[in-house]
């Protein structure tokens, strides 16, 4: 009842507010108006290998084998992998492949002038939630940890699960995610619940950015993807130069009160090192952390555009890896934001632009709300990297 009732209520809000719209946020391109099922071609994908290690003074650790991909299967449905060598955290050793992520997912957009729906399903293991992009909350979201390839159980999320969204450019909006539990996961099969359902305000007055959420907040407790418990979140933060920095206050009924802080940065040369390499700080133990490509390429895709012609149309997206725990790197997901253009169709060639890595933001939420040494202790710190990914459209060359 009260899923139906926040989204009756945005609704009307919605249309209440249409007459005086104004942006909520920057977006890069456009929108595509009506039903908008993205692709970049069915058959065309990426997959990348790579491998970590964790170091400090006094250990060196290599570790974390994985190889990720993705395939469009045709608008708006891809299939999705991450897969691991092992069942441990610092070490290579022993050969038990494992999936993290394996799932197919059916997802689109509604958009209208003044607002857009976004809807996604995904069935299978899934490890990262944010859809259809995440807004500055979003980004001090816990991270699926680590406990399954420590001798506990399941994390993360297997079986299906349902996200939609609805924006207005006013700023109002509501958002649902829910999951019907199966395929072996850590909660019994057959249990569905919602792991969030609110409302929400997102806006941007000049260089401040606020945003407030409220309804049924998801658990930052392990295992994620508990049902929801009222509460509420409040963002205020400030973009200067490039850089944001954030705080965030959460009450969730039946937990502390949680503070966060979260830093931004910009897409520069540092933080390009840092995102090329998967580098990051882990408490327990110190250390440093890194996850290095060994191999990566495109699936389908035109080595470069045809002789002579002219781009009909671009998908822009962005991939987006997320890690905290052990400072492993265990899901990836591309959103696709926006396009113009012709995107589809059988006289297309396609190609893949993809801009460096970097490392976009760093968030730290605490269950305490003075900043000190326990609040630094028990705090939860998921990391960022972002990839710009452009898909260019041309005409197929016709030969007679």
């Amino acid at each position: 009842m009260r899923v139906l009732t926040a989204w009756i209520t945005i609704l009307i809000l919605a249309a209440v507010a249409a007459a005086d719209a104004v942006p909520r946020f920057a977006s890069a391109g456009e929108k595509p108006q009506g039903l908008w099922l993205p692709t970049a071609g069915r058959g065309t994908g990426n997959w990348e290998l790579s491998i970590g290690s964790r170091f400090w003074n006094d250990y060196f650790h290599v570790r974390n084998f994985i190889a990720q991909g993705e395939l469009d299967l045709g608008p708006g449905v891809r299939a999705h992998v991450l897969a691991r060598h092992n069942r441990k955290v610092d070490s290579l050793g022993g050969f038990e492949p494992n999936l993290d992520e394996a799932y197919l997912e059916a997802y689109g957009f509604y958009n209208q002038p003044h607002g857009a729906l976004s809807a996604s399903a995904r069935v299978g293991k899934v490890r990262y939630l944010r859809f259809p992009y995440p807004d500055a909350i979003a980004v001090f979201d816990q991270v699926p940890g680590v406990e399954d390839l420590q001798g506990g159980s399941g994390t993360g999320y297997s079986g299906a699960v349902l996200a939609a969204e609805y924006a207005h450019d006013s700023g109002l909006g509501a958002h649902f995610t829910g999951i019907a539990w199966g395929l072996g996961g850590a909660r019994t099969n057959g249990n569905a619940n919602a792991i969030e359902d609110y409302a929400f305000y997102r806006r941007d007055f000049g260089a401040l950015r606020f945003e407030a959420r409220g309804g049924g907040i998801a658990s930052r407790q392990e295992p994620l993807g508990g049902p929801t418990h009222a509460g509420y979140d409040v963002y205020l933060g400030m973009t200067h130069k490039g850089y944001t920095a954030g705080a965030l206050y959460e009450k969730r009924q039946g937990d502390p009160a949680y503070t966060g802080v979260m830093i931004a940065f910009p897409n520069d040369t540092i933080t390009r090192a840092l995102g090329k390499v998967g580098f990051d700080y882990t408490r327990e133990p110190e250390g440093f952390s890194v996850q290095v490509p060994i191999l990566h390429g495109g699936i389908g895709f035109a080595r470069e555009a045809p002789p002579g012609q002219t781009e009909v149309g671009e998908v822009v997206a962005v991939r987006t890896r997320t890690f905290w725990q052990a400072g492993l790197i265990r899901n990836f997901y591309e959103h696709r934001i926006s396009a113009w253009g012709e995107t589809s169709g059988p006289d297309l060639v396609v190609t893949m632009e993809e801009k460096p890595v970097y490392l976009s933001a760093e968030a730290l939420v605490s269950p305490h709300t003075t900043l000190d040494s326990k609040w630094f202790h028990d705090r939860q710190g998921p990391a960022h990297n972002s990839r710009l990914v452009i898909y260019h459209f041309y005409r197929r060359v016709r030969t007679s």
